[in-house]
C-alpha cells in the first residue's frame, strides 16, 4: 500500500507511549530507546513518507489533573485534555492524531469506571475536531484514532496494587464502552488488547518490549489504511 507523500502525525499519549520500562520496585525507572518503544516501531514500519511526533508523558491521564506534584510538573500538567490544543497547534499541519490514554484514570482515586473513561477519552477526540483554527493559521483538523489501552495485570509492588486497586477488571472494559462511546462518530477505535494481551512487564502496568514491537505494527498497519 502506497501513502500520499508527506504525511503527519502526532502520538498523544501517557508512560507507553513515553517508554516505561516495568522493574520490580515499581520506581523510578527508565525508558526504552526510540526504535523500541511501539510509536518509534510504527514510525520505522511507515517509512520517511510519514512524519511521527511523540508527546508521551508519564503519569498523563484524559482529563484529570494529578493528586500530586512531581519535582517541577504541576499537577495540572497531567491532565492530557489541559495541554492537547498546545499539543496540536505546536505539530500543525496534522493528518492523524493517535490518542494513547486511559490507564492513569484506572487510578482507585479517581473512582472512575470503565464507561467515563471511554467517555473522556471521545472528549480528546472532539478536543482535536476544534483544531481547525488555531494560533494564527487554518488548517483542518486531523483524523483522529483512539488506542484502547493494553487491559492491567496482577502488581506484585504494594504501591501500584494499592494505588491502582479494582483496576483489573475495569481495564478489560475500556476497549468495549470505547467502541460504543464512538459508534456514530467518525473516530477510528484499535483495541490494544486484542493485539498484544495484558500488560506483560514485571510491574504488571507496562507493557513489555516485545509488546511494544508488536503494538507499533499493528498500528502501523491501521495507520496505513486510515491514509491510504
Amino acid at each position: 500500500m502506497v501513502l500520499t507523500m508527506n504525511k503527519k502525525i502526532l502520538v498523544y499519549g501517557d508512560s507507553n507511549t513515553w517508554g516505561w520500562i516495568g522493574v520490580e520496585e515499581a520506581f523510578p525507572s527508565t525508558r526504552y530507546n526510540d526504535d523500541e518503544r511501539w510509536a518509534g516501531v510504527m514510525s520505522d514500519a511507515l517509512g520517511s513518507d510519514v512524519s511521527v511526533a511523540v508527546d508521551g508523558l508519564t503519569v498523563r491521564s484524559t482529563n484529570l489533573d494529578d493528586s500530586n506534584d512531581w519535582n517541577n510538573i504541576t499537577a495540572d500538567m497531567f491532565n492530557g485534555a489541559k495541554l492537547l490544543p498546545c499539543a496540536i497547534a505546536r505539530e500543525m499541519p496534522l493528518d492523524l492524531l493517535i490518542i494513547s490514554l486511559g490507564t492513569n484514570d484506572l487510578k482507585s482515586e479517581t473512582n472512575r469506571s470503565a464507561k467515563d473513561i471511554a467517555e473522556a477519552l471521545i472528549g480528546l477526540s472532539e478536543i482535536s475536531n476544534q483544531s481547525a483554527s488555531g494560533v494564527a493559521y487554518k488548517y483542518d483538523a486531523p483524523k483522529v484514532l483512539i488506542i484502547a489501552p493494553a487491559p492491567l495485570n496482577s502488581m506484585p509492588h504494594p504501591d501500584f496494587a494499592a494505588m491502582f486497586e479494582g483496576a483489573q477488571k475495569k481495564s478489560k472494559n475500556i476497549s468495549f464502552e470505547l467502541k460504543k462511546a464512538a459508534s456514530g462518530r467518525d473516530i477510528f477505535i484499535l483495541d490494544a488488547g486484542e493485539i498484544i494481551g495484558a500488560a506483560a512487564s514485571v510491574d504488571g502496568l507496562h507493557i513489555s518490549k516485545q509488546q511494544h514491537n508488536q503494538l507499533g505494527i499493528a498500528v502501523a498497519k491501521t495507520v496505513k489504511s486510515i491514509l491510504k
